[in-house]
């Protein structure tokens, strides 16, 4: 008798979860950086680290192969030669590490920036999500949706609501 009892009670629980109704959202994050304000500042920001890094790697390679047009010359004597020599070695030292410090601090960067602006956005699509009653939303990019109705895509409601929010400077 107990064990029939517990095996309904068990039955009415499961089917209260199985015939609720699940709501799900969905969200495209590219779209939301890509197509906000506050998402097209982060992006210049890169952007213009990016440039700024670019432009110190490209003086570097300009001084090296200046160094080694000046090594090619047949006028220079034995020390101006070791000392060019010396030089240039010094020269692709400091290029490789400048190089990967760049990459390092982008790398760090982009990932702080997108930090930040997801720690924003979160709140913004918890809230959407709660007044329309959604169960659950997914990020299109990082859940690996092959299909979806448009009609549960979010994105543009998130977009609006972020750019009131972050209106940009």
């Amino acid at each position: 008798m107990k064990k029939s009892v517990i095996f309904i009670f068990t039955i009415l629980v499961l089917s209260v979860f199985v015939f609720s109704e699940v709501k799900i959202g969905v969200i495209n994050a590219q779209d939301i950086i890509a197509k906000t304000k506050k998402g097209n500042e982060v992006q210049k920001k890169l952007e213009g680290l990016q440039n700024d890094a670019q432009r110190k790697v490209e003086t570097l390679e300009n001084e090296i192969k200046q160094l080694q047009k000046d090594l090619a010359s047949p006028a220079l004597n034995n020390d101006t030669r070791e000392k060019k020599g010396r030089e240039l070695e010094d020269k692709r030292i400091s290029y490789n590490r400048l190089v990967q410090d760049a990459q390092k601090t982008i790398q760090e960067e982009s990932q702080k920036e997108l930090m930040d602006l997801q720690r924003e956005i979160m709140p913004l699509i918890q809230q959407i999500g709660e007044s329309k009653g959604f169960t659950l939303i997914l990020d299109m990019a990082s859940s690996g949706i092959a299909y979806f109705d448009k009609t549960i895509d979010i994105t543009d409601e998130v977009v609006k609501a972020v750019d009131a929010k972050f209106p940009g400077k």
